[in-house]
C-alpha cells in the first residue's frame, strides 16, 4: 500500500531520508572546506555523519555537523598542518631525489614514497577516530597508525580508490567535481564508513548522537 511507503518508520522513508542527509552533509563539507585551513574539521564533521548515518541514527545534520566541527577544530586542524608540512617535506625529498641523484641511485626514492603512503594511511584514520573518540593528539597518531596496519586490507582499498580518484581528478577535472559537488564527497565518505564503523565498533565506540541529546538536556 502506498501510505505504508511514506510512514516514518519504512525502509522507503529512511532511504530517502538518508539520501538527503548525504545531499546536505556534501554541501556543508564544500562549504565549511573554503577557506582550506578548516578542512581538517570538515572531513572530521563529515565522518560524523557518514557514519551515523549507517547506524541508523539519523542525525540533525546542520546542527550536529557544526557541533563536531567546532568541538574538534583545534585537534583537526592540528592534524591537517602537521600532514600538510610532513607531506610537504617528502615531496621535495622525492622531487629532489629525481633531479639531483644518478639513475642508479633512483632506487632511494622509494623511501620518500613509503613514507607519503604511511602519511596518507594515517590520515584515513585519524580524523574519523577524532569524529568518534575523544583522544589526545598523540594517540590520534598511534592509534591511525595501529588501526591502518591491523587493517591492512581495507587501507590498500583506500590508498587504492583515493590515488584512482586522484587520477580522475587529473584526467577529467571538469566532470569529476561536478559529480563531487552533487554527493560525491559524502557517498565516497559513506563507502570507507561501513569498514569504519564496523573497526570503531570493536574498539569501543557507541555510534549514537543519542547519549549527547540526553546529556544536553540535563
Amino acid at each position: 500500500m502506498p501510505s505504508s511507503f511514506f510512514s516514518p518508520k519504512s525502509a522507503g522513508t529512511r532511504f530517502l531520508t538518508s539520501l538527503c542527509n548525504l545531499i546536505l552533509v556534501n554541501l556543508l563539507f564544500i562549504l565549511s572546506s573554503i577557506p582550506i585551513f578548516t578542512l581538517g574539521a570538515s572531513v572530521t564533521s563529515l565522518y560524523r555523519i557518514t557514519i551515523a548515518i549507517l547506524a541508523g541514527d539519523n542525525p540533525s545534520v546542520i546542527k550536529d555537523y557544526f557541533k563536531c566541527f567546532k568541538d574538534n577544530f583545534l585537534k583537526a586542524t592540528g592534524l591537517l598542518l602537521l600532514y600538510s608540512a610532513v607531506t610537504a617535506f617528502f615531496v621535495f625529498e622525492l622531487y629532489m631525489i629525481r633531479i639531483m641523484l644518478d639513475e642508479s641511485y633512483q632506487w632511494t626514492s622509494f623511501i620518500p614514497i613509503f613514507f607519503l603512503v604511511a602519511i596518507a594511511a594515517s590520515s584515513f584514520y585519524s580524523f574519523p577516530l577524532l569524529a568518534w573518540f575523544d583522544e589526545s593528539f598523540k594517540q590520534l597518531l598511534k592509534n591511525s597508525i595501529l588501526i591502518a596496519l591491523s587493517n591492512l586490507p581495507v587501507t590498500i582499498m583506500y590508498i587504492a580508490i583515493s590515488a584512482g580518484f586522484a587520477f580522475l581528478v587529473y584526467q577529467f577535472p571538469t566532470i569529476t567535481m561536478s559529480i563531487m559537488v552533487f554527493m560525491g564527497f559524502s557517498t565516497m565518505a559513506l563507502f570507507y564508513s561501513i569498514f569504519l564503523k564496523r573497526i570503531f565498533e570493536k574498539l569501543g565506540a557507541v555510534i549514537s548522537f543519542k547519549e549527547t541529546e540526553d546529556t544536553d538536556k540535563m
